[in-house]
C-alpha cells in the first residue's frame, strides 16, 4: 500500500478541518462561500486519496489469497510426489511409477515425466496404434512412451 496516499487522506482531512475552523471567524456571505468551496475541495482530495488506499488494499488482499493457494498447491504436490519413483518399465522410455508401500490401495499406475517436473500428476494411458502396438500417452502434454509390445501391458508398482 502507498504510504503518500495515507499520509494525504490525513493531510486532507486536517486542511479540512483547519479550514472548517476557520468558517466560525468569517464575517460576510462570500467569505464562507470561499471557504466552503475550499473545504469541499479538501474533503473531495482526502475522499480520493482513502479510495486509492483502499483499492491499493483490495489488491494486495487478492495478492495474498493468490500466493496462499500457490503455498498450498505446491505443499500438496510435494506430497503427493513422494508417492512415486523414476522407473523404466520398457528399453524406449522412463515414467513416475506408483510406489506399492504408497499406493493407498492405488492400483498401478504410471504418471508423466513431463508434468510431473511442472507439479501436475497426469496418469498414462495406454494406446494401441493402427499396428496393435501398445504406447503410453499423456492426455495433458501429449507425450508418449512406446512399450516395445503388443497387445495388453500393464504398469506395475515401482519397488521400494
Amino acid at each position: 500500500m502507498d504510504l503518500s496516499l495515507i499520509q494525504g487522506t490525513i493531510s486532507g482531512l486536517k486542511v479540512a478541518g483547519d479550514i472548517a475552523k476557520g468558517l466560525l471567524e468569517l464575517k460576510t456571505l462570500s467569505e464562507v462561500q470561499g471557504k466552503v468551496i475550499e473545504l469541499q475541495s479538501a474533503i473531495l482530495s482526502a475522499q480520493g486519496n482513502a479510495l486509492s488506499a483502499n483499492a491499493d488494499q483490495s489488491a494486495m488482499v487478492e495478492e495474498i489469497r493468490a500466493l496462499k493457494e500457490e503455498i498450498a498447491r505446491v505443499k500438496a504436490w510435494d506430497t503427493q510426489k513422494q508417492r512415486y519413483k523414476l522407473v523404466q518399465p520398457w528399453s524406449a522410455g522412463v515414467a513416475y511409477a506408483l510406489i506399492e508401500s504408497m499406493s493407498n490401495s492405488e492400483p498401478p499406475h504410471l504418471i508423466c515425466t513431463n508434468c510431473y517436473e511442472i507439479g501436475r500428476k497426469s496418469i498414462l494411458n495406454p494406446v494401441e496404434d493402427s499396428q496393435k502396438w501398445v504406447h503410453y500417452a499423456c492426455p495433458v502434454c501429449k507425450a508418449q512412451i512406446p512399450t516395445g509390445y503388443r497387445g495388453g501391458v500393464t504398469p506395475q508398482y515401482a519397488a521400494d
